[in-house]
């Protein structure tokens, strides 16, 4: 099974080379992600995982269906872990190919049945060829055997991408928004512990993987998983996003179905 493994990863790394060497915004994630792959593939000892899933969804503002696809590679030595990760719009109206693309790391401390976790990342959402989206900032979580919550602060910043500048000739003036201090939170709820071959839970958060909303405007999660073998795990979510709630009416914006696999090499 791990020759297996690191065989495959191999040749995704010498695909992800070729990949992201078309891209010059891709550089520094695309390298992350790549010596993140090549770093699992030599070590026998590592603990590496990758996930890979599909979203469909629609919203008020998409202009009909769109589909999208992610891959993150995460690394884990002892109680710290590295994470890199991009998403790929297959379906969609906006004519941007990679629209994000995230690299985080995280230190674990374990007390009795309680984990407790801090977290720093880095991410870039393209809503467009015109206008993007750059996030960083920290977070903290508590996970036991049925709850998970998280809470902690973004850095958010609004520019035109460097493809927009040069096209518009646009020089000497303010093209980027800042925004300071933003929440973050998840409130999660699973039916049974994590060690189950199966698992189902419930979650309100503002966050997801290449996506970080305002506070007023959570999304609804669904999700469920099944363990087919002990690195194998199929999983599925529903995501379902009013268009805020403190509005005087708290009116439908859109959802997401993304459906999945996770692999745990080791």
């Amino acid at each position: 099974m791990l020759k297996f493994c690191f065989t495959t990863t191999n040749q995704t790394i010498k695909n992800l080379i070729n990949m992201y060497s078309e891209s010059y915004s891709l550089k520094i994630p695309g390298a992350v992600f790549i010596l993140l792959l090549l770093k699992c593939s030599m070590n026998a000892e590592a603990q590496p995982g990758l996930t890979m899933y599909a979203d469909a969804g629609k919203n008020s503002v998409s202009g009909g269906l769109y589909i999208r696809s992610a891959i993150l590679a995460n690394y884990k030595s002892g109680n710290y872990q590295l994470k890199a990760g991009f998403q790929t719009n297959l379906v969609n109206g906006n004519q941007v190919t990679f629209s994000g693309y995230r690299v985080d790391g995280s230190r674990e401390f374990r007390m009795k049945n309680t984990l407790l976790e801090i977290n720093g990342f880095w991410l870039r959402t393209a809503y467009s060829d015109i206008l993007q989206e750059t996030n960083y900032g920290c977070a903290f979580s508590v996970k036991t055997n049925h709850f998970d919550l998280q809470t902690g602060t973004n850095f958010r910043t609004y520019s035109f991408r460097k493809r927009t500048l040069k096209d518009y000739e646009i020089r000497n003036a303010k093209t980027k928004i800042h925004e300071n201090f933003n929440l973050m939170y998840s409130f999660s709820y699973n039916l049974k512990p994590s060690y189950y071959r199966w698992n189902a839970g419930l979650t309100l958060t503002n966050v997801d993987n290449f996506l970080i909303n305002q506070e007023t405007n959570p999304y609804v999660n669904l999700k469920g998983y099944y363990k087919i073998s002990s690195p194998l795990s199929l999983f599925a979510e529903a995501w379902y996003k009013n268009a805020g709630v403190t509005n005087i009416s708290s009116n439908y914006f859109g959802f997401v179905i993304r459906g999945g696999v996770q692999w745990n090499f080791n």
